[in-house]
């Protein structure tokens, strides 16, 4: 079974590799240096199935790459689930964070096994939602006008 992808945005090549070392025998990994770079890598490359993403960053900054995602028009990325890499932020930037559709926040001092449950259980609701949708659709019947009763309303 394929690893899922994670992309790691950070403007300091040390924390990348450090949060890809810590988590890539759960994980594959993929780097980018800044929100431009790491935006231009979502949309290349659709095997990506979560952020992990600085908030501080030269040209776009992590706030900004979280608005691109939450606006996207493609859903794939749109859902994509957000890790705030946090280093000391106060409250009011973590609040402001979650406002704008962070999922979690993690540490540049994380150790292994937080980082790996809290990615998985990212990806678990992730799953959980898709297989929801997908239920709620192969029980959907109320678009074939032929099963409802004109007069009633009661199915048939």
């Amino acid at each position: 079974m394929d690893k899922p992808r994670v992309l790691i945005v950070d403007d300091s090549k040390a924390i990348r590799a450090a949060v890809a070392k810590v988590i890539r025998s759960f994980f594959d990994t993929c780097e980018a240096a800044d929100g431009e770079a790491g935006w231009a890598e979502i949309e290349r490359d659709p095997s990506i199935a979560v952020v992990i993403s600085d908030l501080g960053m030269p040209r776009l900054d992590g706030f900004g790459l979280l608005q691109r995602i939450r606006s996207a028009s493609s859903q794939r990325i749109r859902e994509l689930p957000f890790l705030v890499l946090s280093g000391d932020e106060d409250d009011a930037t973590r609040r402001r964070a979650r406002d704008e559709g962070a999922n979690d926040f993690i540490s540049k001092k994380i150790r292994g096994v937080e980082a790996v449950a809290r990615i998985d259980n990212l990806l678990r609701l992730v799953q959980a939602r898709h297989d929801l949708e997908a239920s709620h659709q192969a029980l959907k019947v109320d678009d074939d006008d032929q099963m409802w009763d004109q007069l009633t309303g009661a199915f048939t």
